[in-house]
């Protein structure tokens, strides 16, 4: 990994939700300056909570922290609230597009404005058409008629508005035609290159996941079970099972083979 200081470190975080159920158990990540990290796993591994934890819209769910540390720029922030996180520059992209739909697409930049430190609202908008010249044709209409990649520049774009200073991306993929994502993703690494933002993007489209982000952490039932570099976890035959659905020879794999599930078990144990 990156000898950069990181800009985020979590350590040893456990997350429960209405002080009973215990969905995170023990997370440590570090995010380098202006690095990519993804954060892999299935459906109900504590991705979404991770992101949830550190933007600090646990709260909103009857969620807390309640072991451990999370720290961005070594200030201590699991205790602060969703607006003096967002302040900070913490700015979290939820999943499914949540843009309001009542209002044009351009109006929905603006309001990831109110959190600009420098610089006015105008250039942040000629910042965002630079990148997203598609919202530029479409600043315009109203936001809940276009089409689902629009939507999902439109919130990518209102968290540019804000000048991140970490973005956290949840499943930014998600329901989007394969050509719109490969769009999509290509605008989110010029983001990085280009703006030095770091992003920490959690994704279910793992292949896609390991070619953006030079390293990963995988969790899995709360629990992180592994953490390389993307080129190494390519390669890693767990992985290649459970994620990229393929085994050693290259074939697809079924999760009800007994071999196979075995070795998950033994894995997560």
């Amino acid at each position: 990994m990156e000898t950069t200081q990181p800009i985020l470190k979590l350590n040893n975080v456990e997350v429960k939700y209405l002080e009973v159920i215990l969905v995170l158990k023990g997370v440590s990540l570090e995010i380098p300056e202006g690095g990519i990290i993804a954060l892999l796993g299935a459906n109900g591994a504590g991705k979404s909570t991770t992101l949830k934890a550190i933007s600090g819209l646990l709260k909103v769910e009857v969620g807390e922290v309640t072991d451990g540390a999370i720290e961005f720029k070594g200030e201590r922030i699991h205790r602060k609230t969703a607006m003096e996180i967002s302040k900070m520059g913490i700015i979290q992209v939820i999943e499914g597009r949540k843009v309001f739909e009542h209002l044009t697409v351009e109006e929905n930049l603006k309001v990831g404005a109110h959190l600009r430190k420098t610089g006015s609202t105008k250039e942040g908008l000629e910042m965002v058409y630079h990148y997203f010249p598609r919202l530029k044709q479409k600043r315009s209409e109203i936001a809940g008629y276009v089409s689902g990649g629009e939507q999902q520049m439109t919130v990518i774009g209102r968290a540019l508005m804000a000048q991140p200073k970490l973005m956290l991306l949840d499943e930014p993929s998600m329901g989007l035609a394969p050509l719109l994502i490969k769009e999509i993703f290509e605008i989110i690494i010029k983001l990085n290159h280009k703006e030095k933002i770091p992003i920490l993007l959690v994704e279910q489209n793992v292949k896609l996941a390991l070619t953006v982000a030079p390293y990963a952490y995988v969790l899995e039932n709360g629990r992180l079970v592994m953490h390389d570099t993307s080129e190494k976890l390519k390669q890693n035959p767990d992985i290649r099972d459970f994620y990229l659905g393929l085994s050693d020879l290259g074939e697809r794999k079924s999760f009800r083979q007994v071999k196979h599930y075995k070795r998950r078990k033994r894995w997560l144990t």
